[in-house]
């Protein structure tokens, strides 16, 4: 594990802008996977406009490929899109809080097939919200409503699971988003219990880290967790507003709260619209908040992160956090000072 403590993440860049029906750009974008060539494929969950519920595939340089999927039911729709993430001979996996199923792409978007059972049975679940696959091709499934991790196959297969519901090691309380290291320990973002727990590949616990609260090493429902290739490891600390970084021995590095800048996408549109652009010459990005919830206050700067749902770490080691409710996705890299 990485205890190398003189590091540095600094902000890169955003890509992004608010699609509500579609299109060039995101709309509360709930997770993100990135494939191995770079892309990025987004699902947004956009509850109050269904049209903008679908995949979006872009790249860090701002390039837009195209989207996938619809509300529905139907094959390749969903409806409560939770957790996406890419698998074997890069097909693409997506989860449905509310269909109760799991969705097969190719890597195109295209859709291959459909699995899931609403249970609580050995390879049913509820309310899937997390997937990631093992180095050795087994898929773990959050099943958050069931508070436990399953292991499938790729097809849906059931091997194995671990947790249950509870406070203890081992136990959760509606764990949500999931990563695995270079050795593929596994890491759980323990939602209600305020922590993130880490298992060996196996599921045999191993420590919890975290509490309620707003200070270093406290979260207030934490929603996802990533560990980069030496072992740093990145929590979506949503209801703080936040992404707080630690060592592989869980020192603190840093708390990122947010630095964007108006995207290549953002620009255009203002480019494009001279009356909003002028207007914006007399928006002061940077205002003077008085104390408050973080909520409130990311609600009121608009570089600033606003809930902070999922992280990814890309192939050249960047951090790319979903910025939800700003639609739009923050960029930064760690780096050795």
């Amino acid at each position: 594990m990485a205890t190398q403590l003189k590091s540095k993440v600094n902000y890169v860049d955003t890509i992004g802008f608010g699609a509500d029906v579609g299109g060039r750009g995101f709309h509360i974008p709930i997770d993100l996977s990135i494939r191995p060539d770079g892309r990025i494929f987004v699902a947004n969950r956009s509850p109050a406009h269904r049209k903008g519920i679908r995949v979006g595939i872009c790249d860090i340089n701002h390039g837009w490929y195209h989207e996938f999927g619809s509300d529905g039911n139907g094959d390749g729709q969903f409806t409560g899109p939770t957790a996406i993430t890419h698998g074997p001979d890069d097909r693409v996996y997506l989860a449905d809080e509310e269909l109760n199923r799991i969705t097969v792409y190719d890597p195109d978007g295209e859709f291959i097939s459909k699995w899931g059972e609403k249970g609580s049975d050995p390879g049913q679940i509820s309310g899937p919200s997390g997937l990631k696959f093992t180095s050795r091709g087994d898929l773990l499934v959050v099943d958050h409503l069931n508070n436990r991790i399953q292991r499938m196959t790729a097809d849906g297969g059931y091997i194995s699971h671990f947790g249950t519901s509870g406070t203890g090691e081992g136990e959760f309380n509606l764990p949500w988003g999931i990563d695995t290291d270079s050795i593929d320990n596994i890491y759980v973002a323990d939602w209600q219990n305020d922590r993130i727990q880490r298992f060996t590949s196996d599921g045999v616990f191993i420590d919890a880290h975290g509490s309620p609260g707003t200070g270093d090493h406290q979260f207030n429902r934490p929603s996802d967790v990533a560990v980069d290739q030496d072992g740093f490891i990145y929590v979506a600390d949503w209801l703080n507003q936040r992404v707080q970084v630690f060592d592989g021995s869980w020192n603190f590095i840093k708390s990122l709260r947010g630095e964007a800048t108006v995207s290549p996408w953002a620009q255009d549109y203002l480019n494009a619209n001279a009356d909003e652009a002028e207007a914006r010459t007399r928006f002061n990005s940077l205002v003077e908040v008085d104390q408050g919830a973080p909520h409130e206050v990311s609600s009121k700067v608009e570089s600033y992160l606003w809930d902070p749902t999922a992280i990814e770490i890309d192939p050249e080691g960047r951090l790319i956090i979903t910025d939800s409710l700003r639609h739009r996705l923050q960029v930064y890299q760690r780096s050795n000072e």
